[in-house]
C-alpha cells in the first residue's frame, strides 16, 4: 500500500519537483538558521562582492557535516525530506478529494506541528538547540536540557515521528478518501 501509493504520486513529475524544492529550502534554513546573524551582515555588507556573498551562502551549508553530530545530521535532513513528502502528499490528496476540508487542516496541522517541533531541536554539536536553549537561556534554566539523555535532540527525533506519522496517514487518506469518488 505504502509503496504503490508513493509510486503513483511521484509518477507525477510536479510531485517529485515539488518534495525537492520543500525539502531544499527546509534543509537551506535549517542549516542557515544557526549562522543568521553572520549571513545577514555578509549579504548586506556593501564592501563584499556579490560572488564572495554566493561563495559564503553556499560554504555555509557544509555545516552539515562540520557541525552536526551524526544523530541531529540525519534527523535535519529526515526532517527535510519528509516536510517535502508532506507538502506535496497533501498537494495531491487536496487536489484528488477536492472535498474534506476538515481532514485537510488536521493533516496540515500535525505537519506543522512536526515542523515546529523539528525547529525546536535543530542546533550543531556546539551552540546545542537553538529555539529551546535561547528560550531556556531567557528564562535562566537552560541547564535542564543537561538532564535530557540526549541533550535536547529528542525534539528532533519527536519531529521525526511526527511527519513520518503524518505521511502515513496521508497514504491512507490518498488510498481511501474521507469522500466519495464522484462517476
Amino acid at each position: 500500500m505504502i509503496w504503490a501509493t508513493l509510486s503513483r504520486v511521484y509518477r507525477q513529475p510536479r510531485y517529485v519537483g515539488l518534495t525537492t524544492l520543500v525539502a531544499a529550502v527546509t534543509l537551506s534554513t535549517l542549516l542557515l538558521l544557526p549562522n543568521r546573524a553572520l549571513l545577514f551582515s555578509i549579504l548586506f555588507s556593501s564592501t563584499v562582492e556579490w560572488q564572495n556573498k554566493l561563495s559564503f551562502f553556499v560554504s555555509l551549508h557544509g555545516a552539515l557535516a562540520t557541525n552536526f553530530t551524526w544523530l541531529t545530521g540525519t534527523y535535519t535532513v529526515l526532517i527535510a525530506l519528509l516536510l517535502g513528502m508532506n507538502v506535496s502528499l497533501l498537494v495531491y490528496y487536496t487536489v484528488r478529494s477536492q472535498g474534506s476540508r476538515r481532514a485537510d487542516r488536521s493533516l496540515a496541522l500535525t505537519g506543522v506541528g512536526g515542523f515546529v517541533s523539528s525547529l525546536l531541536g535543530i542546533g550543531c554539536a556546539a551552540c546545542g538547540t537553538i529555539v529551546v536553549t535561547g528560550a531556556l537561556n531567557i528564562l535562566g534554566i537552560a541547564w535542564l536540557l543537561t538532564y535530557l539523555p540526549l541533550h535536547g535532540a529528542e525534539f528532533g527525533i519527536l519531529a521525526v515521528c511526527l511527519l513520518l506519522l503524518t505521511v502515513f496517514t496521508l497514504i491512507k487518506r490518498i488510498n481511501d478518501p474521507l469522500v466519495c469518488r464522484v462517476t
